[in-house]
């Protein structure tokens, strides 16, 4: 069966780069201006406060990892009372990826981010929070702490092939983050991860990704989330934010679109991939969906106008 999750971190064509590191001790603050993509970090030792723009104060303890989705700028350091440094400063004068900021080496954090295929980044970004936390007591932290030694042991190492082992066991850490995310949010998450999150609806998610040209009624999605058709129709709008049969519309448009802007079928072929039998059908449903006919999609290379819109 498919998973809606692998399929959506593969839309987005999501990759883990390994940054920096920051080791610190004393008193010391850094503080990051706005940035672009999701920044994932992982506490190795020690303990901190983290502080976004607009958000409560988070403490940090060795074996957390937060990642932050919003790009919102965020403050680091051992008092949120200190004036803080300039990451870029800090940064700069960073060796072999790691900096330093006051004296000793009490605080160790990891860091790195993950790309996103820019015109699809919100697919993902929209539904989560601004802070993904998981602490280290959680219960994928096992998981993540042996993930996180490997990480540590390949980055003091720089032993051949280093560079991509810490990127592949990055992006691992951050399936568990997000495994974890899923886990928690329960039945208070909204949004395809809502859906996600739910037993019932997530079966039906997952029919519509494993053959997402099928024509699809809501009777056999229903049968696929065990459920009667009025109660899954109402339980997966009022979760995911549209009906079922929307979202496998906009699901379909968003794989298309992928398909068109990386050359790998013509705006025939992306019809016929889509389920569609007629290319005027698929055009009217595409510029529903992402506000302009194929074609000039692909001629103009202008992206989606509004994401949020076109799959909650």
């Amino acid at each position: 069966m498919n998973d809606p999750l692998s399929d959506v971190l593969t839309l987005l064509d999501a990759r883990s780069v390994v940054s920096t590191g920051l080791v610190a001790g004393g008193a010391w603050s850094v503080h990051v201006s706005a940035h672009d993509g999701l920044k994932f970090n992982a506490v190795v030792r020690g303990d901190a406060w983290l502080q976004l723009d607009g958000e409560p104060p988070l403490r940090l303890h060795a074996g957390d990892c937060f990642m932050l989705s919003k790009g919102l700028p965020f403050t680091i350091a051992s008092d949120l009372d200190l004036a803080p440094g300039s990451a870029a400063e800090v940064f700069a004068d960073a060796v072999n990826g790691v900096a330093r900021m006051g004296e000793g080496d009490a605080f160790y954090v990891v860091g790195g981010k993950m790309t996103l295929d820019a015109a699809v980044a919100p697919l993902l970004v929209d539904a989560l929070p601004a802070v993904v936390h998981l602490p280290a007591g959680a219960a994928r932290a096992q998981t993540v702490q042996w993930l996180l030694a490997r990480l540590v042991a390949e980055l003091e190492q720089q032993a051949p092939g280093g560079a991509l082992q810490a990127r592949q066991l990055m992006q691992m850490m951050f399936i568990e983050l997000m495994r974890e995310h899923l886990a928690a949010a329960g039945p208070s998450a909204k949004g395809w991860l809502g859906a996600m999150a739910d037993a019932s609806l997530r079966r039906a998610l997952q029919a519509m990704h494993a053959s997402p040209a099928r024509p699809w009624t809501l009777p056999e999605l229903a049968d696929c989330a065990h459920m009667s058709r009025s109660g899954f129709a109402a339980r997966f709008k009022d979760i995911v934010g549209v009906p079922p049969l929307d979202y496998l519309i906009r699901w379909r448009m968003h794989l298309a679109s992928q398909a068109l802007r990386n050359g790998r079928a013509t705006v025939a072929e992306a019809a016929t991939a889509a389920g569609y039998s007629s290319e005027s059908a698929f055009g009217n449903a595409f510029k529903r969906v992402l506000g302009q006919p194929p074609r000039r999609y692909v001629n103009s290379g202008v992206r989606a106008k509004n994401w949020t819109r076109a799959l909650p």
